[in-house]
């Protein structure tokens, strides 16, 4: 200690000779060691605030790297689901494009929650011209019929209810056949069916017209299991809806004069008209 005291004295000495020149770089050269230690813990702190600052810097940018990551991937699955909405919503237009009829798009906004009653909610109501008895199609086929209007809802039986009843015919042979709802989504029944009639996996059903209750021409299902047991008189039938019944989220509501006018008693237009 003392002598790094009597270096420090050495080195600050001030004078016009330069006589000490030599002792006052010896003693330079010694202290320099001492200066170097003394100020060690200051750089080791210095050196340990900067190694922790520096992690938790990067901590932070990592996790504000992994939010924006996260928006980013939900921004993208919202991107997707409103593309698929666009696409259907384009099918539905494509669709009604064929119709002769006048149309109104109408979104799904309930389901039943009664697994044994078949029906969807829709957004349309009284106030836009729906009716009891109106026909409500997707984009590939029938979905249903009007059952129920307040002003701004109304409630659609669909096809797959067991209460509910289309008269079809057979594309191909053009047979007259009656589909049912057998209490199932993904299934319709065609009962009494006649073994003697030309009835195949694979034919494709669409309304009959009969009965002036559903317009005739819309796919309403595909023949998917045909069994004829020996000795019965009548084969055992279903088939697959055309509409796709589990994933409804959009639907066309059909104006069809003739219909109109048989369940209001006016045409179409003064139904329209009583919003």
């Amino acid at each position: 200690m003392l002598l790094a005291m009597v270096c420090i004295v050495l080195l600050f000495i001030e004078g016009r000779s330069t006589a000490l020149n030599p002792v006052r770089q010896a003693a330079g050269s010694a202290i320099e060691p001492i200066i170097w230690l003394s100020a060690l813990p200051s750089r080791l702190i210095q050196g340990t605030f900067w190694i922790f600052g520096d992690r938790l810097d990067r901590s932070q940018q990592l996790k504000a790297l992994d939010q924006k990551i996260r928006l980013l991937e939900a921004r993208q699955l919202k991107m997707t689901a409103l593309e698929s909405e666009n696409n259907r919503l384009r099918a539905l237009l494509g669709s009604s494009a064929q119709l002769d009829e006048s149309v109104l798009i109408a979104e799904v906004i309930g389901v039943s929650p009664d697994p044994g009653r078949q029906y969807v909610l829709i957004d349309k109501g009284a106030m836009d011209g729906s009716y009891i008895g109106q026909v409500v199609i997707d984009s590939t086929g029938l979905v249903g019929q009007v059952i129920e209007t307040t002003n701004n809802v109304s409630k659609v039986l669909l096809i797959t209810d067991q209460r509910h009843a289309v008269p079809v015919l057979s594309i191909r042979t053009l047979a007259q056949l009656v589909v049912e709802g057998t209490g199932r989504l993904d299934g319709v029944s065609l009962p009494h069916v006649s073994g003697s009639l030309d009835v195949q996996v694979g034919d494709v059903l669409v309304t009959s017209g009969l009965g002036k209750r559903f317009p005739k021409g819309y796919p309403v299902a595909t023949i998917s299991r045909y069994v004829l047991s020996p000795g019965n008189a009548f084969a055992e039938v279903t088939a697959e809806p055309a509409s796709q019944l589990q994933t409804l989220d959009y639907v066309l509501l059909v104006f069809d004069p003739d219909v109109a006018q048989i369940f209001t008693g006016r045409p179409t237009s003064e139904a329209l008209s009583d919003g």
